[in-house]
């Protein structure tokens, strides 16, 4: 098996971004607890993995289904916010989805105008 230039830099940008994903899953995981944590790991190394591993198909999609692509918005920053110690879980759940509701719908209409992704 030959490994190319292009194969070990994919590779090393994966295994940085599975690195910053259990980072902050450390870390959420250390102020709320180990579901959040892991819920935390599993998202951030899901969105990154798949802008790495894939990210032409990822820009198509992305281009096809402009509400889809906004809406990862709201669980990322409901894990955001659960790194804020003085806010309860329903707090920045309540928080995520009023920044989702007002933010989503902008960004949807910001990239239609703009045209799809090629």
């Amino acid at each position: 098996m030959k490994i190319t230039r292009r194969g070990l830099a994919t590779t090393s940008l994966t295994v940085a971004a599975l690195g910053l994903a259990a980072l902050v899953g450390w870390s959420t995981a250390g102020e709320r607890g180990s579901v959040p944590g892991l819920s935390s790991f599993v998202l951030y190394g899901i969105v990154l993995c798949a802008g790495l591993a894939t990210s032409t198909t990822l820009r198509r999609w992305s281009g096809r289904h402009v509400v889809l692509d906004a809406l990862i918005f709201v669980p990322l920053c409901y894990c955001a916010l659960l790194l804020v110690p003085a806010l309860s879980w329903w707090a920045a759940a309540l928080i995520a989805v009023a920044a989702g509701v007002a933010l989503v719908p902008l960004a949807a209409r910001r990239r239609r105008r703009a045209g799809p992704a090629s």
